[in-house]
């Protein structure tokens, strides 16, 4: 019996190296970047979803650095991460990484982002950026009715797969509005301008657009809601603001006060809860055994307006 006790008592003396069983599922989240709400709150919903199914959360951040982002996905792949959870900071650098991971057995999940359709992942998760901006494209020809749209792009980065499928299908939607409802079209795209995917960005890059385009233009379609609120500001100091219409992407909780207040017009769905607990869906379904899923996981779009605001807006969301 003293043995026994003396056994346990030095079992309870040794310290715990993890709060996690040996084969506990080990998610890798590598964030091109934590600068930023959308990307700060994508890692604190991962870490919620991964918790509640019991999986361990490493992340890291990639600084906008693309050889950090690849040294941080080889630094995971030696702890032993069962997936991958990728935000590549470029697609083809992206397509380098998940061909690493492979070689090494691990699944990939990209999240957020562009990928070439030969990087060998499991799926891409995010946010139908088509739809959602055809919906707001057509919304935009709604407030002009015929009369003509003198637009600026605030895109984010060069060579975004993502930024450049939503200012495409913006002017897609406008566009067929226009045919549909006028049988012309109406549209001007008088310039873009690179806003890096922050206020301070947006803030830039329309102030040089206004200075370039300040007579002419009466619409501003921002690649995200931070920037948008950047062309805000930046439009507000010039007195401008009731000269241009603002339209957004993401739905970012500033993004929808803004709208509420009737600075922006209007901002489609990017919900960083919806995007990770998908991701995390899609973890557990593999576990399961699923080996078939499409190219594109997407969540719900949504048009959010001044009119289905209060519907959308939580105060409490990290987002």
């Amino acid at each position: 019996m003293k043995k026994l006790l003396l056994a346990s008592l030095m079992m309870a003396a040794i310290p715990m190296t993890s709060a996690y069983a040996d084969d506990t599922i080990k998610i890798g989240f590598s964030n091109r970047t934590m600068n930023g709400a959308f990307f700060s709150a994508m890692d604190k919903y991962m870490k919620q979803h991964t918790k509640e199914h019991g999986y361990e959360y490493i992340s890291t951040d990639a600084r906008n650095d693309l050889t950090k982002q690849m040294s941080d996905v080889e630094d995971m792949l030696s702890q032993g991460i069962d997936y991958l959870v990728l935000n590549p900071q470029d697609p083809e650098a992206g397509l380098r990484i998940a061909k690493n991971a492979e070689r090494k057995g691990v699944p990939v999940i990209v999240l957020d982002s562009g990928i070439p359709l030969s990087a060998p992942v499991v799926t891409r998760v995010q946010a139908d950026n088509q739809k959602n901006n055809i919906m707001l494209g057509e919304f935009a020809v709604d407030q002009y009715g015929s009369e003509p749209m003198n637009c600026v792009l605030v895109s984010g980065n060069q060579g975004n797969v993502v930024g450049e499928m939503r200012r495409v299908n913006f002017m897609r939607g406008v566009m067929e509005a226009q045919l549909r409802k006028y049988n012309q079209t109406n549209l001007t795209i008088l310039s873009q301008g690179w806003g890096g995917w922050d206020q301070q960005g947006g803030l830039k890059a329309m102030e040089d657009l206004l200075v370039a385009h300040g007579d002419k233009v009466n619409c501003a379609f921002a690649e995200n809601d931070e920037m948008a609120l950047g062309v805000i500001l930046s439009l507000k100091a010039s007195n401008k603001l009731d000269d241009v219409k603002v339209f957004s992407n993401d739905g970012y909780k500033k993004g929808l006060e803004s709208i509420k207040r009737g600075d922006i017009m209007a901002t489609v769905g990017n919900n960083p809860n919806q995007l990770t607990e998908k991701v995390v869906e899609v973890i557990a379904e593999h576990e399961a055994g699923e080996t078939q899923f499409p190219d594109y996981s997407y969540i719900k779009p949504v048009l959010m307006t001044k009119t289905n605001i209060d519907k959308h807006l939580d105060p409490e969301s990290f987002f």
